[in-house]
C-alpha cells in the first residue's frame, strides 16, 4: 500500500473540478434555456436524453463540491479562509437544492411529458396542466438553488480566492462576475414568480462563465503550483507559525 504525497491529495481536489466543469459545460449546453414553459414540455416528451443530461448535472453538482472542500482546506491560512468556508456552506445547501430540481426536471418532467404527449385529445389539457403544475414547484425550488449555489456560493469563493496569496486577484473576481449574474437572475425569477426569458439568458451566461472558472481553477490546483501571487505573500499567523 502506498502512501499518497501531500502533491497526489491537491490533485484530487483539481481532478473532480475538472471533471464536474466538464460534465456541467456538456450538461448546460444540452438543457433547453426557453421561458416558454409549454415549449419545455414538448421538448422534453421527445428528447430521448433528458434524462442523461440530468444525470450528467447531477454528478456534476457533487463532483465540483468534492473539488471545493480541498479548495476550502487549502485556503486555510490565507485571508480568504473565512469566505471560503461561507462558500463552502453555500455550495452545500445550495448543491442539495439544485439537485432536488434537477432530479423533479430531468426524471418526475420526463414521465409527465411524455403522459401529456401520449394522451387522448379529451385527457391532453389535464395532462398539460399536471405537467406545467409540477414545472412551476420545480421552478420556485430551482431559483432558491440558483441564488444560492451559483450565487451566494460561488461569490464567496471568488472573493476568498481573490483575497488569497495564492491566486491572482482577477481571477477571484471572474467567479464574483460569474455569481453576481446567476443571483440577478435567480431574483429576477423570484420578482417575477415566473420564468422570464432574460432571466434564462442571463444565467446560461453566468453559469457557462463560472463552469469556466472552475474548469480554470481545477486545472490549476491539478498543476499544484496555481497562479501565485509571489508579489504579495501572505504573512498571517499560521504562515509564521503561530497558533492560537
Amino acid at each position: 500500500m502506498s502512501i499518497q504525497s501531500p502533491r497526489d491529495r491537491r490533485r484530487i481536489p483539481g481532478a473532480l473540478l475538472v471533471t464536474g466543469a466538464v460534465l456541467g459545460l456538456v450538461g448546460n449546453a444540452l438543457h433547453p434555456h426557453t421561458a416558454d414553459a409549454s415549449a419545455v414540455v414538448a421538448a422534453i416528451a421527445g428528447n430521448g436524453a433528458w434524462v442523461n443530461i440530468h444525470l450528467a448535472i447531477m454528478v456534476a453538482i457533487v463532483l465540483i463540491i468534492g473539488g471545493l472542500i480541498g479548495l476550502t482546506e487549502q485556503l486555510q491560512g490565507t485571508p480568504g479562509a473565512q469566505l471560503a468556508r461561507f462558500g463552502l456552506a453555500a455550495a452545500l445547501l445550495g448543491g442539495s437544492v439544485v439537485t432536488v430540481s434537477t432530479s423533479i426536471d430531468g426524471f418526475a418532467m420526463k414521465t409527465l411529458a411524455v403522459s401529456a404527449a401520449g394522451a387522448l385529445a379529451a385527457e391532453a389539457a389535464t395532462a398539460q396542466r399536471v405537467a406545467l403544475a409540477v414545472k412551476d414547484v420545480d421552478f420556485a425550488i430551482w431559483s432558491i438553488g440558483m441564488l444560492l449555489f451559483f450565487g451566494a456560493a460561488f461569490a464567496c469563493f471568488g472573493l476568498a480566492v481573490a483575497a488569497s496569496p495564492r491566486y491572482r486577484v482577477w481571477f477571484g473576481w471572474v467567479a464574483v462576475l460569474g455569481a453576481g449574474g446567476s443571483a440577478l437572475a435567480a431574483v429576477l425569477q423570484i420578482e417575477a414568480s415566473g420564468e422570464v426569458q432574460a432571466a434564462e439568458t442571463l444565467f446560461f451566461v453566468s453559469s457557462a462563465l463560472l463552469t469556466l472558472w472552475v474548469l480554470a481553477l481545477g486545472i490549476l490546483v491539478w498543476r499544484g503550483h496555481d497562479e501565485a501571487r509571489v508579489d504579495v505573500p501572505w504573512h498571517g499567523p499560521e504562515a509564521a507559525g503561530v497558533r492560537p
